[in-house]
């Protein structure tokens, strides 16, 4: 049993790993923070965890193998060293280790990086992606939602041969993804019948997903993001469109993705008329993927769903957690 803790328990992501967690047959979880509700008990979250609230600097926390920080970004860097220090590990569900350029970071979040040290030894908590570096990381940093999808779609296509052009991604998400504060607020009566674009001129997971992509095919790729808020509370429908100078024309892309995710548990990729839906992954660990080319020549297609709390944060997290701590990556999560 590994006892692990949870530095910001209040959100919507942070009850997911409260629930996933307590019911994981080899952790004990035994402390979760929130300032907003210290003092409460976490059962009015979460009805079968018998655990109070408690103030994120409790030293309790340093009882724990493994820490979890859902927090909003720009506090983690602040205190995941003092953890790593004590040989805890740390698995961070904010954006606050993911772009390891700090530059970038400060264009897009508007602060220094606090923890330049430990943003470089980070590891990009994508399973799909880096499967051998989890396994032996003490700091990891879990992929936003939109990435995740985003680049689980593109993955096979972008590490082919084929030369990428342009990238272009309208992603969709239930308002889950904008917090708990905003949801209950008003967003959840504001969304009703409607559907809206945001972020137009540039959402803080662009350059995390450039990042990725770049990354992979070793130089500068045009990549362009909006997402939208659609009146559902959780999921995200991505839709990818990938120009491609050199397509072939009998390249079979169904047996290529299928292929490259033959080995993954969650991945899944919808052949024939089969195509993803939110509904289908909704409140589980899965990502379905589905290919077509358009009437553009040389312009693939990816539509890619998954849950937005699950495999794009907590669910993704406990993937981590498990590939750390060497069990089954589906521990958890079936």
């Amino acid at each position: 049993m590994k006892s692990v803790g949870i530095i910001g328990g209040s959100g919507f992501a942070g009850e997911e790993l409260i629930r996933l967690l307590s019911s994981h047959k080899n952790t004990s979880l035994i402390a979760v923070s929130s300032r907003e509700l210290k003092g409460k008990k976490v059962s009015q979250m979460v009805e079968d965890c018998n655990l109070t609230f408690v103030d994120p600097d409790d030293v309790i926390f340093f009882d724990c193998e493994v820490i979890f920080f859902a927090t909003p970004h720009g506090l983690s860097m602040y205190q995941a060293a003092t953890f790593l220090e004590k040989g805890i590990k740390v698995i961070d569900l904010s954006a606050d280790f993911r772009i390891k350029d700090d530059q970038i970071w400060e264009d897009w979040y508007g602060t220094k990086h606090a923890d330049l040290n430990n943003l470089e030894k980070s590891v990009y908590g994508l399973t799909e992606l880096n499967l051998d570096l989890i396994k032996s990381g003490e700091l990891i940093a879990v992929p936003g939602c939109y990435p995740t999808a985003s680049i689980l779609g593109l993955l096979p296509l972008i590490k082919s041969n084929n030369k990428i052009e342009s990238i272009t991604i309208d992603a969709k998400s239930g308002i889950s993804g904008a917090g708990r504060a905003k949801v209950e607020s008003s967003l959840s009566e504001e969304i009703v019948d409607d559907f809206v674009a945001y972020a137009v001129d540039g959402h803080r997971h662009l350059p995390e997903i450039k990042q990725g992509v770049e990354l992979i095919c070793k130089k500068e790729v045009n990549v362009s993001f909006v997402p939208h808020l659609i009146p559902t509370m959780r999921g995200i429908f991505a839709s990818i469109y990938v120009q491609v100078s050199d397509l072939e024309k009998d390249l079979d892309l169904d047996v290529m993705f299928s292929s490259y995710y033959q080995d993954s548990l969650f991945v899944e990729i919808l052949t024939g008329k089969n195509l993803p839906s939110i509904k289908a992954v909704c409140r589980n660990n899965k990502c379905n993927i589905a290919i077509r080319r358009t009437s553009i020549p040389g312009q693939v297609l990816i539509l890619v769903t998954i849950d937005n709390l699950l495999k794009g944060a907590s669910g993704q997290a406990i993937e981590c957690f498990n590939l750390m701590e060497g069990f089954d990556a589906s521990t958890g999560l079936n």
